[in-house]
């Protein structure tokens, strides 16, 4: 198995597991909600639902994000991953509107909150689950550069602040203070909001092709500039994201007198440096002969800007 490969078994690998902790907890979930009638565990079993068709979407949209490039993609598939994770936001904020409007009516109405010993049970097995998968999930995502899998890890893994808070509203509901239910559920549906919006932005970012961050850009240029004076310049520096990968491209001047051997070598010591600080990296560069005289630069070749062999 190549190493591509393996790297695609092992996000879809996750992928399947996150969705069937989805499933399972919010089958227990939704039964824990309805035998409570409390509102903070209907909008976790919400959240979970939310998570499950986010699964769904991740696991298809990864194998289409995962395809090499062809003949109509010559750079790849990878902002499938970036659709994905659009569409996971407005799913959760969906869910989000939902809790909030279920928590306005409890608060209205003024329902109470019965055996929460069986709520308080499904919150801490789930607690636990998420805890596990989430940074099952993370530590995969992280390897490989996946976008989509460090969202759903994220997701995971903030969601045990969510079961703490719906925990301390079940407790205080035992003591007979039912309105912290809703309120609760509310202080979850913004969270869920806040969640939505980053994922959001973070995808429409990619997917309108925003340059890499400013320490990125900082790193890469750091590293042309101490080439000098083997090269003498660079200019058209751009880049973008597609998926996990980072995509860079820029032109080199060189001394007109460098042979084109020389200059191919500094080239791919460039890049090399390059992908070894940036992950994931993807550079094309364009090597560019000075036009002005440039002998005095000809003895300044530094052995250690040149590839290795």
């Amino acid at each position: 198995m190549s190493l591509a490969e393996s790297s695609s078994h092992q996000k879809v690998k996750v992928l399947k597991l996150s969705l069937v902790t989805a499933c399972f907890l919010t089958v227990i979930k939704l039964a824990a909600a309805l035998l409570t009638n409390s509102v903070a565990l209907l909008s976790l079993a919400v959240d979970s639902l939310g998570d499950i068709l986010s699964s769904l979407f991740n696991y298809f949209f990864l194998r289409a994000a995962e395809k090499p490039a062809d003949e109509d993609h010559p750079y790849g598939h990878g902002k499938f991953e970036n659709v994905a994770s659009f569409i996971q936001g407005f799913i959760l904020i969906g869910s989000a509107i939902f809790v909030i409007y279920r928590a306005v009516q409890k608060l209205i109405h003024h329902e109470e909150v019965y055996q929460l010993e069986v709520g308080m049970g499904v919150i801490i097995v789930s607690l636990v689950a998420s805890l596990v998968v989430g940074r099952k999930v993370h530590k995969v995502g992280k390897k490989h550069g996946s976008g989509l899998l460090e969202v759903e890890a994220t997701h995971l893994l903030m969601d045990s602040y969510l079961y703490i808070v719906a925990l301390g509203a079940l407790i205080l509901s035992r003591f007979g203070f039912f309105i912290f239910d809703p309120i609760a559920s509310l202080g979850i549906a913004a969270y869920i909001l806040w969640v939505s919006a980053k994922i959001l932005k973070s995808s429409f970012d990619v997917l309108t092709d925003r340059a890499l961050s400013e320490q990125e850009s900082r790193q890469v240029i750091a590293i042309i500039q101490d080439h000098y004076p083997t090269v003498l310049g660079y200019d058209r520096f751009q880049s973008r994201q597609s998926g996990s990968k980072k995509l860079i491209n820029f032109r080199l001047f060189m001394c007109q007198r460098m042979s084109l051997k020389s200059a191919h070598d500094v080239v791919d010591h460039v890049e090399q440096e390059i992908m070894k600080k940036i992950s994931h990296a993807e550079v094309l560069i364009h090597a560019e002969a000075t036009k002005e005289e440039c002998s005095k630069h000809e003895h300044k070749l530094d052995p250690r800007h040149f590839a290795e062999k």
